[in-house]
């Protein structure tokens, strides 16, 4: 059954093949604005990786925000977070792919898929749930930390490693972070 997040007034779904291009097109927008921020055929890469959904469908659950009405973002979440193919363990759940449509943000859209992410993970009875994201990625960076997720260098890679690209100048390090669910904190407070 769907669940609905009253904080961000937004219902979070699994989401159906037919959204494929929607979605597709939500994660091009929320992502244009970093162009710049990576070498160009970096950027690039990264971009055609992000946005093709149907790639992971098999392997993860594509999520989707709904708000008034219409499609306001998306995330990829992994069971088995060791099938992304980026170092994770396999006994911890992870995400990728989060993004919100630009004119959805700051209503708490992104807050409220990273919680479906976590309560899924608590479901299956999971410590812990990872992601991975850039510095540059400012505003996630920042939501991840204030619900608790915490960096974990240890799993951290450089984009062109993970994209199939020669490494090149201005190499974008890609950082890991990890929430514990067995933290006390997280358990008097989550």
């Amino acid at each position: 059954m769907p669940r609905v997040d009253a904080t961000a007034s937004c219902l979070i779904r699994r989401a159906i093949r037919q959204e494929i291009p929607e979605i597709e097109r939500i994660v091009l927008a929320a992502f244009e604005q970093f162009r710049g921020e990576a070498p160009p055929v970096m950027f690039e890469a990264y971009l055609e990786k992000s946005r093709n959904i149907a790639a992971h469908w098999d392997d993860a659950e594509v999520l989707v925000a709904e708000a008034r009405g219409r499609i306001a973002g998306t995330v990829t979440f992994y069971a088995d977070a060791s099938t992304q193919g980026v170092g994770l363990p396999g006994d911890w759940a992870g995400f990728r792919t989060l993004a919100v449509q630009p004119d959805a943000r700051g209503h708490g859209v992104g807050r409220a898929m990273v919680q479906r992410c976590i309560d899924t993970t608590r479901v299956l009875g999971m410590s812990t749930v990872a992601l991975h994201t850039t510095a540059f990625m400012t505003t996630a960076c920042r939501i991840y930390e204030s619900i608790g997720f915490r960096r974990c260098p240890e799993h951290d890679y450089r984009a062109s490693t993970s994209l199939g690209i020669a490494q090149a100048p201005g190499e974008v390090a890609v950082m890991a972070y990890r929430l514990d669910l067995t933290s006390p904190t997280l358990q008097r407070n989550g």
